[in-house]
């Protein structure tokens, strides 16, 4: 059964986290970022491949973002996410909206460089660089989601500009700064590569994506301002509609998470489902080819691994003693008062 398009309102959803497992198929809710973002896509196509690979049948609960979401997976109303490792780094260590660290949560798989993002242009604009952003219109606060806000701030300050150099149009959502650009109320807004609302509005308007300055200290001021695991990589040519050139982004890992407590078989038949269906994922969306084996176990995680994860990835030998090593650290981590 395909699942990628399914929503599920609130007074729908099934058993979550402790889904039976006696009768037929399980029913669980995966908590997603809003259509038309990078991460209700990446959010649909990980459900359609656990459904269509397991007795898991995985429907998408979409949030504003992980603000909305994380507290509720935390506490265990739902069991299943994806978010990016900036959005886990701040809910795992409380630097976020509500300043409450979240320690309930745990990675079972990630996805390299998976994430970039950047400013975007009318095609037609003369903004070519970060600087180029001063005396113009640019879409700000996007709802108090706090990622955007520090990679915003990071953004200008690699162009030498403060807020006050540019005129801020505060917008609700990641999708509505690209709705305010195609209506002509912003200059630049923020977007990931491969967006569909930024797909969209390539269609009716052009758009292009500024550049990021490829260079250490511009990518020291994105780990400063945004969190630590923060990279600059370049999107290749073509890669989506708006980067017809080699393009450096602020870019990073996207994570699929689950609730402490998910029963080790349940975390181990999703993860056969995705190791079995990981080709699926690719042609979906760009974002979506950093999902490979070999990226399911991060270098530099902001949150523990499930242990059943840890039994999975241990039995194909890709646990090492360094990843044991960190993992301890953020064990001890979440288990501090």
């Amino acid at each position: 059964m395909t699942m990628l398009s399914k929503t599920l309102a609130p007074l729908a959803l099934g058993a979550g986290l402790m889904a039976s497992a006696s009768v037929g198929a399980q029913t669980i809710a995966l908590a997603t970022d809003q259509p038309g973002t990078t991460f209700n896509t990446i959010g649909a196509a990980v459900a359609d491949v656990i459904s269509d690979h397991s007795d898991i049948n995985v429907v998408v609960r979409p949030y504003a973002g992980p603000a909305a979401w994380l507290p509720i997976l935390n506490s265990g109303e739902v069991s299943l996410g994806t978010m990016s490792a900036n959005s886990a780094y701040q809910s795992f260590t409380g630097n976020n909206e509500t300043e409450t660290p979240y320690r309930d949560f745990r990675i079972i798989r990630a996805g390299e460089g998976s994430l970039m993002l950047g400013f975007v242009v009318r095609e037609d604009s003369d903004i070519h660089s970060f600087a180029d952003l001063a005396g113009h219109r640019v879409a700000s606060d996007y709802g108090g989601h706090l990622s955007i806000g520090n990679s915003l701030r990071g953004s200008l300050e690699i162009g030498g500009l403060t807020w006050d150099d540019v005129t801020p149009v505060p917008v609700v959502s990641a999708n509505d700064g690209v709705e305010a650009l195609v209506a002509d109320r912003v200059d630049a807004a923020w977007a990931s590569l491969g967006q569909p609302v930024a797909r969209e509005a390539d269609t009716q308007i052009g758009i292009r994506y500024l550049p990021a300055p490829d260079t250490p200290e511009a990518e020291e001021i994105y780990q400063r301002n945004v969190f630590p695991g923060a990279v600059i990589s370049v999107a290749q040519a073509g890669a989506a509609p708006g980067a017809d050139e080699p393009t450096p982004l602020l870019s990073y890992d996207a994570y699929i998470v689950v609730h402490e407590d998910m029963p080790d078989e349940q975390v181990a038949t999703i993860l056969e489902a995705l190791w079995e269906g990981t080709e699926d994922l690719w042609p979906i969306h760009r974002s979506l080819q950093g999902f490979t084996h070999e990226a399911s176990v991060t270098s530099a995680p902001v949150a523990p691994y499930h242990p059943a994860a840890i039994a999975f990835y241990e039995e194909r030998g890709m646990w090492t003693p360094e990843d044991q090593a960190r993992q301890d650290e953020l064990m001890a981590e979440a288990e501090a008062e």
